[in-house]
């Protein structure tokens, strides 16, 4: 082999090498960025549920809201929430301000908030475990509605109403308990219906694929607003779930006072007030109650899906903080009872 073909043998190989290294790096910084990527997406997807103070700028389409929208863990897709926006005839008309959100949320809803522009008006909170007519009573309580407005606005043909069974006519339990702005042109209706629709977000949030011992949806919602009214620390509301799940279980009545409250409608029950014939009675009657006592949280609806693993069947409050204490013996729940009294509990 001469000189030269040596030192062209050698400018190949070298160029080769040089080749090489450059794919190399190349492919290296290909999926660093891929990696990149898929890590700030997976930082930037919190979990569902928590609230998110978004901004719409004026001037901005919707493919950059709805990237800001991803960004922030509201919706799940850009395509989607943009072709979505476009099918609606909704994308040229989202109103720039800023807006409290969810993470999470269906784009429909999202949709909706963003056409109808800002909350400017005052405000009104419903707060978790109140019924129907607390709610009814607050709102006719505000100075755009008036009681005759709220009573009919419930009554209406009008409002959709998700997951209700038919033959139900109350909205027990069905209203989400939340803060709600009041628009100057809205209407009691309107104002139950954007409620309703709440409740459908939180729960198009939940696996209700999971929903223990085969209940629907509605029946879900009947188990979590009795967790509503029974558990007063956030730590008892799935061991409250197990009891009332454990006791379905063995067809065992629920005895649960909340329900009877709800009944004879008071507080501090008598003995004759645990005997009556109510169908909200279970002391007296087997299975759950016809319909929800009254509005559950999402922490409620949580623990309802996903109680505590546990063989209880009894519960007694045990402390001032409302917390309670588990059992599966009888006797235990009777020593239970008898400490409470002697601590002024009961």
């Amino acid at each position: 082999m001469s000189r030269v073909e040596r030192r062209l043998r050698k400018r190949r190989r070298r160029r080769g090498v040089l080749v090489m290294g450059l794919l190399v790096a190349l492919a290296g910084m290909v999926v660093f960025q891929a990696l990149q990527w898929s890590t700030a997406r997976e930082r930037k997807r919190p979990p569902p549920g928590q609230q998110v103070n978004f901004t719409v700028r004026e001037g901005q389409g919707s493919v950059e809201i709805g990237r800001n929208l991803r960004d922030a863990g509201v919706v799940d897709s850009v395509n989607r929430f943009r072709d979505v926006a476009e099918e609606r005839g909704l994308d040229s008309i989202l109103k720039p301000g800023t807006y409290k959100l969810v993470t999470g949320m269906d784009i429909d809803a999202v949709l909706d908030i963003l056409a109808r522009g800002p909350t400017t008006g005052p405000q009104v909170t419903i707060p978790e475990g109140w019924t129907v007519a607390q709610i009814a009573a607050k709102l006719a309580g505000t100075p755009q509605f008036t009681k005759e407005d709220v009573a009919k606005a419930l009554k209406s043909k009008e409002l959709d109403v998700p997951y209700r069974p038919e033959g139900v006519t109350s909205l027990e339990g069905l209203l989400f308990p939340e803060t709600y702005g009041i628009e100057k042109d809205a209407t009691a209706e309107s104002m139950v219906q954007d409620m309703l629709n709440q409740m459908e977000i939180v729960l198009q949030r939940q696996d209700l694929s999971a929903i223990p011992r085969g209940l629907n949806t509605y029946q879900l919602l009947i188990v979590a607003s009795m967790i509503e009214r029974e558990a007063k620390i956030p730590a008892d509301r799935p061991r409250i779930a197990a009891v009332i799940y454990n006791r379905l279980a063995i067809d065992k009545r629920l005895e649960i006072d909340a329900t009877v409250e709800y009944a004879v409608g008071h507080g501090k029950l008598t003995a004759k007030d645990l005997q009556s014939s109510s169908p909200y009675n279970t002391y007296t009657h087997d299975g759950l109650p016809p319909t929800p006592i009254a509005a559950p949280g999402e922490a409620a609806i949580l623990a309802a899906l996903k109680p505590a693993d546990g063989d209880w069947i009894y519960y007694v409050l045990s402390d001032k903080d409302g917390s309670h204490k588990f059992t599966r013996s009888y006797q235990e729940f009777v020593r239970l009872k008898a400490e409470a009294k002697q601590k002024g509990l009961l």
